[in-house]
């Protein structure tokens, strides 16, 4: 599985997958946080414990993470309506502004996240 270059404060590099699993969990959470209820967040290894943020930085910073993943689908269905035209894949990507390897892989997989369903 390809990993993204987007590392955690220890610098091991994290799955692309694990990314937009983390994405779809902050909006499960912020929805429980509005309705009042408390979920299960899967369980994750052990480590040591780190100071959070406050409830107000946290909820921005998802916000800012969904735009995110909102933008990089809508590029990939723009490469997609760009493929429907017959345009060759790499003219497709750079119209789409996803000539970049990792910027394409992301979109996919966050097109693969709202699409799967």
């Amino acid at each position: 599985m390809t990993t993204a270059r987007i590392t955690t404060s220890t610098r091991q590099p994290l799955h692309i997958g694990a990314i937009l699993q983390q994405v779809t969990w902050l909006e499960k959470e912020e929805i429980a946080e509005e309705k009042g209820k408390i979920i299960a967040l899967p369980v994750s290894p052990a480590g040591p414990e780190q100071p959070g943020l406050p409830p107000a930085a946290r909820k921005a910073i998802n916000k800012k993470i969904r735009q995110c993943v909102r933008n990089l689908e809508s590029n990939y269905d723009l490469y997609l309506g760009y493929l429907e035209l017959e345009l060759d894949d790499a003219a497709a990507r750079q119209e789409s502004d996803l000539a970049d390897d990792m910027k394409f892989s992301l979109a996919y997989y966050a097109w693969q996240l709202h699409h799967s369903a």
